[in-house]
């Protein structure tokens, strides 16, 4: 890993359940980063999405404001399980293993006991994540942006939906750059364009992908 110094804006890759990896970006980054941006999707997948939110949740007291935590549709999905108890999409996107790090052993009725005992500050922090991050020049989200709609800054667009044509895209743009996650990059390497960088790598989707970390300033990517 290459070492790091001060940076004022990180952008963190999607997550998906790997605390591990969450915890040593957090061990270089806070009291360095101006502002720590994840894109979102931190739950699902890997093995400790419980760990991530707890981690999580204590960087936002270390950090308050300084801490950016995105939206991803997988975080979503999990919100929408609270509030209705509906299980399908959740275990169709991995949520089994959300699930399991929250209990030890099979229970009966473990759907209704998962509801039941969510811990209050996990479902604050979901609650509190935002569809983007825009400052002029550059806009984070975890799905990018609509091609068809570069103004759009719709939660649908931002981190709903996946946008097949974005890597195509020639414009108009958003921004002159665009940071976002959600779209796997199977050689475990960010998708660095002109105008558009992804940072999902596979972590938690894949065993021992990386976690990737951009430092915006010098566009230096960092993966643990």
């Amino acid at each position: 890993m290459t070492p790091v110094g001060n940076a004022e804006l990180v952008v963190v890759g999607d997550l998906h359940g790997q605390a591990d990896k969450l915890a040593k970006v957090l061990e270089t980054y806070v009291g360095r980063a101006g502002k720590l941006i994840f894109v979102g999707d931190y739950v699902n997948r890997g093995p400790d999405s419980r760990g991530v939110l707890d981690l999580l949740s204590q960087a936002r007291r270390e950090m308050g404001d300084d801490l950016i935590l995105l939206r991803g549709n997988h975080d979503q999905v999990l919100m929408d399980f609270l509030a209705t108890g509906k299980p399908c999409r959740l275990m169709a996107h991995g949520g089994i293993h959300t699930i399991s790090s929250y209990h030890s052993a099979i229970e009966n009725n473990i759907l209704d006991r998962f509801i039941e005992k969510f811990p209050p500050s996990h479902r604050a922090l979901l609650e509190e994540t935002l569809p983007y991050y825009e400052v002029p020049g550059i806009l984070v989200s975890h799905a990018g942006f609509a091609p068809a709609r570069p103004r759009s800054r719709n939660p649908n667009d931002m981190f709903l939906t996946s946008h097949k044509d974005l890597f195509q895209h020639t414009g108009p743009w958003p921004a002159p750059l665009t940071v976002c996650g959600h779209y796997v990059q199977t050689d475990g390497r960010p998708a660095a364009l002109e105008r558009l960088w992804c940072l999902d790598t596979g972590c938690g989707t894949f065993p021992d992908a990386p976690l990737t970390v951009l430092e915006l300033e010098e566009l230096r990517t960092i993966q643990f």
